[in-house]
């Protein structure tokens, strides 16, 4: 796929994560039955989950869609990122990777589909 600004393609995760926090954090606290932080307060836990979930989501896939060569590179950062935020909580932690796995699989089986259609 052709290139696409770099700020641009920030503002567009970020604009994205925010609108799907909530949405990512009721579905977080459907599957695990209670949000894991203890830094929103005592109301809407799960929008801090919510937010990672969403971050893991949305970079990999929008990384490997419009991403160049070293779109690998932010992978890794992501994952270490994600560990320490998550150190000791391994149900967060393997939700957030296994999110971060079909939003990378989306943008491939997308990526394939253009490269597929353009020939």
């Amino acid at each position: 796929m052709k290139k696409i600004n770099p700020w641009l393609l920030m503002l567009i995760i970020i604009i994205l994560i925010i609108v799907f926090t909530p949405i990512f954090g009721f579905f977080y606290k459907e599957l695990a039955g209670t949000a894991s932080s203890f830094f929103w307060g005592p109301s809407h836990l799960e929008y801090f989950d919510g937010f990672f979930i969403a971050y893991s989501f949305f970079i990999p896939l929008l990384l490997t869609i419009f991403g160049g060569k070293r779109k690998y590179v932010f992978f890794i950062i992501l994952i270490i990122l994600e560990l320490l935020v998550f150190l000791g909580y391994w149900q967060g932690f393997t939700i957030d990777a296994i999110t971060a796995m079909v939003g990378w699989l989306l943008g491939e089986g997308i990526l394939r589909i253009y490269k597929s259609v353009k020939k």
